[in-house]
């Protein structure tokens, strides 16, 4: 039995998209796939217990039938500093390697997710280091290139994590910078002994939202429906003049406007710039019906929401920064990134002698 723990140097790299594809890509060669995330920072209530929320979703998408204490067996469902002084630490190891026993029980690869980035949870023993160590782990990288010097970062991580960590990924990766990653950075990294495995650019339909999820979070009301799945990139909202909007609207792509249901000048300049794809309208106020039936014959979906414009754009953002992969659209676009840009038989080589892999 092989395992591979998907850590990272900070939060939001992907590394939960990046099981999902792999656990799906590696279940349709033939083999049996675990799924495991130690230490889970997402507490929701899932038939009356707190579990993590991300590991969840991972395990729905993949058709996981292990039980999610196992799969996530320890959960922060209080603030942290409360958590590392009343956790023992031993308790909690010895916790981890009896569901992680269960989970890896019958499997051919354990694909384990590490934490919000490599060292949290270290002050409780519970770090990817840490969690590598107990479970003799590879460890593959997820990297998000926020600016030149992750490359210091991703480093300083080898140093601890040592002779464990052997793969890369770069994901979410803005074109410009691939030449570069391609160039530069992987002759660094592999001097290192780290492999560059794949170069994931950042994809629409992985970062955004479809309108339909920010419907339901929002608890909002369709004034005007969508006639199509429409994916959501950014944000803008609506507190400048109509002059000042026409221009920022044409630069921002695949945009939701947030404004209040009394600006009527914004919405209708709004719904004659194609990239403004939806409109969100705060504070319950409903607009004239001319401005409906202009959204209705452009095609723009217009949603009404009771919050203020405020609070609903803090809540968009938090959504933006939380989106999870959900849906056979998401889904299927996760795998097909991971095939396109990742060298997925170097990395399954990697993973299993040759003796041990399928047909």
């Amino acid at each position: 039995m092989e395992n591979l723990l998907v850590s990272s140097v900070e939060g939001k790299s992907g590394k939960s998209t990046l099981i999902i594809a792999l656990a799906s890509i590696l279940k349709e060669k033939g083999y049996r796939v675990g799924y495991f995330k130690p230490f889970g920072s997402s507490p929701e209530y899932f038939e009356g217990e707190i579990v993590d929320g991300d590991a969840l979703n991972t395990s729905r998408l993949l058709g996981i039938e292990d039980e999610i204490r196992d799969v996530c067996p320890i959960v922060l469902e209080v603030p942290y500093a409360e958590f590392v002084n009343i956790a023992h630490s031993e308790d909690l190891k010895n916790l981890i390697k009896k569901s992680y026993e269960r989970i890896s029980s019958g499997k051919d690869v354990v694909l384990i997710e590490g934490s919000i980035d490599y060292r949290i949870g270290s002050a409780v023993g519970l770090g990817d280091i840490a969690i590598s160590e107990m479970l003799n782990a590879k460890v593959l990288l997820a990297v998000k290139y926020s600016n030149d010097f992750v490359i210091d970062k991703i480093l300083a991580a080898k140093d601890l994590f040592g002779e464990r960590l052997k793969f890369i990924i770069f994901n979410k990766l803005s074109g410009y910078k691939r030449s570069y990653i391609d160039g530069v950075a992987s002759s660094v990294m592999k001097k290192s002994g780290i492999e560059l495995v794949g170069v994931i650019p950042r994809d629409p339909i992985i970062g955004g939202l479809f309108v339909d999820e920010i419907r339901e979070n929002l608890h909002g009301e369709y004034l005007v429906e969508p006639d199509e799945k429409i994916i959501i990139e950014n944000i803008i909202v609506g507190a400048m003049s109509p002059n000042s909007a026409i221009e920022f609207f044409r630069k921002t792509r695949n945009a939701a406007l947030v404004t209040g249901g009394d600006r009527a000048d914004l919405q209708v300049v709004a719904m004659e710039i194609p990239n403004i794809r939806m409109i969100i309208l705060t504070g319950n106020l409903k607009p004239s019906r001319f401005i409906l039936e202009r959204a209705e014959k452009n095609k723009v979906p217009v949603l009404l929401v009771s919050e203020d414009t405020l609070t609903t754009t803090e809540r968009l953002e938090k959504m933006f920064e939380e989106a999870r992969i959900s849906g056979e659209v998401k889904l299927n676009r996760a795998i097909e990134l991971f095939e396109s840009f990742v060298n997925v038989e170097f990395l399954v080589g990697s993973l299993f002698d040759s003796t041990d892999q399928h047909s």
